[in-house]
C-alpha cells in the first residue's frame, strides 16, 4: 500500500516542483520518474513492524521522523546554500538513509538524485532541486500523520 493519491502527493506532478526543470536531462534529476513514485510506500513501515514483533516502535521511529523533517531540511538548505560540498553530503546521506528507513520512495530517490550532484560538486544544481525536496518532505510529514500513524488522543 502506497500513499500517493492525494493532492499533496501529486502536486510535483502538476509542476509545483519544477524548480528541478533547470538541470539538464539525464545528468541527475529526472522530475517525471520521482513523481512516479508514491510519497510514502507504506510496506516499508509494515516490515519494520513485523521486525520489531510490535507497531510502537515503527510508530515512534515515523513521530521522530516528523520532528526532526525541519531539522534535517535547514541543515540540507544551509549547507547547499553556503557551497559546503561536505557537509551538503552528510545532509544528503542523512535524508537519503533516513527516507529509505521510513518509506519515503519520492524523496529518497530525489536524495538520491541530490547526492550524484554534490558528488559531481555541482550545487547550483542541487540549490534548483531545493524547493521539490522541501515540499516532497512535507508531503511525507502529511503522509505519516494522516496515513500511517495513529490519531494522536
Amino acid at each position: 500500500m502506497s500513499i500517493s493519491g492525494s493532492e499533496a502527493a501529486d502536486s510535483s506532478a502538476n509542476g509545483v516542483c519544477s524548480a528541478a526543470a533547470g538541470v539538464p536531462d539525464g545528468v541527475a534529476h529526472n522530475e517525471s520518474e520521482s513523481a512516479a513514485l508514491p510519497v510514502l510506500d507504506l510496506d516499508v513501515l509494515h516490515e519494520l513492524e513485523d521486525d520489531m514483533g510490535n507497531t510502537g516502535i515503527a510508530h515512534n521511529f515515523a513521530r521522530d521522523y516528523i520532528k526532526i523533517w525541519n531539522k534535517r531540511r535547514t541543515y540540507l538548505e544551509a549547507s547547499v546554500e553556503d557551497d559546503d560540498a561536505e557537509a551538503a553530503m552528510d545532509a544528503v546521506l542523512s535524508l537519503k538513509n533516513s527516507a529509505l528507513m521510513v518509506g519515503a520512495a519520492r524523496l529518497a530517490k530525489l536524495a538520491v538524485d541530490l547526492e550524484q550532484m554534490v558528488k559531481r560538486g555541482d550545487l547550483s544544481a542541487a540549490r534548483q532541486l531545493l524547493p521539490c525536496v522541501a515540499l516532497t518532505g512535507e508531503e511525507t510529514v502529511s503522509g505519516l500523520k494522516l496515513g500511517y500513524l495513529p490519531p494522536e488522543v
